[in-house]
This record gives structure tokens, sequence and C-alpha cells, in this order.
């Protein structure tokens, strides 16, 4: 089975349409996401109807549980709690509802792996570097557990000594492919479609081959000043805006 690993799509839909394109090509039975659905962009109802037409498993992020108004954005920057309200009353009823319903993570999604937004330790917490992978690693047994919130594509392991390191993606031109071991357990973001952070303006997303224990990792263009323009016609910040361009 083949199944698409989406995260941080951010109300980006030049960048999802892009991506979906892009999976379709390679091949998909199933769609998962590891939340943010929401945030930032300009076009948050539509990006929940993609993933509602496609049936994605999806858990909330931090910005799908503000903009829903299960909580206020107290710990966001200005620019993200600006964003985050104006998302707020963009969203129709409808959206709002599903957005509420998003489950907790971490979500068990069969095949031994689990959604997580940000973290095994909290949903709002980054992982960023092996020790924050080992605080997740340390609550977890499940093999795979892919994650969002920080907008990179990477893979941690940690193998049955307890040792936590960095393994690299392997992307490169666009693809890289990453094959599982049986005796190692992972943590896996597929990167951001809508918002990457990592000085790299292309989406992200992966694919997760459970029948060959295969990750592929995709990146793509899209039309970003597209987006850009949609997201000053919005009155968004010009902060968000300008990041899109410098990828990050």
């Amino acid at each position: 089975m083949r199944r698409l690993l989406l995260s941080d799509i951010h109300s980006n839909m030049e960048a999802l349409d892009v991506c979906m394109e892009r999976a379709r090509v390679a091949g998909f039975d199933a769609v998962l996401c590891c939340g943010d659905v929401v945030g930032y962009g300009p076009e948050p109802n539509e990006a929940i109807q993609c993933l509602r037409q496609e049936e994605a498993v999806t858990i909330r992020g931090n910005h799908d549980r503000v903009a829903s108004g299960q909580d206020e954005p107290t710990d966001f920057n200005l620019h993200a709690a600006r964003a985050a309200l104006w998302t707020r009353e963009a969203l129709t009823e409808e959206s709002q509802a599903w957005l509420r319903e998003l489950p907790l993570g971490p979500l068990d999604v069969g095949d031994g792996a689990e959604l997580v937004h940000g973290a095994v330790t909290d949903e709002d917490d980054y992982i960023m570097c092996p020790a924050d992978a080992a605080e997740s690693f340390a609550l977890t047994r499940r093999g795979l557990t892919f994650f969002g919130h920080s907008h990179f594509q990477c893979v941690y392991a940690c193998d049955a000594s307890g040792n936590v390191t960095t393994e690299a993606t392997g992307e490169s031109k666009g693809v890289g492919l990453f094959t599982l071991r049986d005796d190692v357990q992972y943590l896996i973001n597929p990167g951001s479609v809508g918002q990457p952070r990592d000085n790299d303006t292309r989406a992200g997303f992966a694919i997760w081959d459970t029948g060959r224990s295969l990750i592929e990792f995709y990146r793509v263009e899209y039309p970003l000043g597209m987006t850009q323009e949609k997201m000053r016609k919005a009155d968004l910040p010009t902060y968000l805006i300008d990041r899109l361009s410098q990828g990050r």
C-alpha cells in the first residue's frame, strides 16, 4: 500500500494542487496528514475541502486548533496570530466544525505507525534535533512516527541501544528514497506543503510504500507568486507573504 504523507499545508492551494498532481503521477492509495491544514495562507476552506474529498486521515495541528476557536493564539507571534484570527473569520461553519472534530495525535494509523503534529510529547513541541527526537522515542513503541510542525523534511532513527541519529532523506532533483529497517524506530517529517522553512521554496511531501518498506521524499516547484498575490488581496501580514520567497 502507498500512503501519501502531507503536513503543514497552511491554506496554500497552489502548493497543495501541485503536490497532489505529482503524487498522482507517483501513485498512492490513501492520504495521511499530520495537521496544520490551515493558518498563514489565503485559502483555508479550499484546503479543507481537498482533504475531505481525498478522505484523508488527518490530525489537528496548533493552527487548526486556534483557527477553529478551540484555543486563542496567545503563544503565536504577531504575524501568526493575525493570520490565525483572519482564518477563523474566513472559515465556513462547516469547515470550522471539521477542524474541531480532528483527533489529537498520537493517532494509530496501522502498520506499526502513528501520526503526531509536533511531537509525541505534545502537539506544540518541536523536533529539531536528535535530543528532541529522543524525548519522543522514549514515549512510543511504534516503529514509525510521522510528524510535522517544524516544516523540515527529515528522518530521525533510534536503534536497539537507544542511539538517536539524523538520517539523510536522499532527496536530489525532487525525489529521495529512504529504506526503512525493521530493527530501527523512526521519526519522519514529510515536509511542509505550504510553507517550507529549510531555505528551499519548493513544496514538500512524502509517500510511504508499506510493501517495499520505503519512504519517497518529494520536492516540487509551485507558482508561489499566485499564493502571495492572494495573500496580499486578503491583507495577510507582509512578513508571511515575503517568507514564501525565502523558504523560511
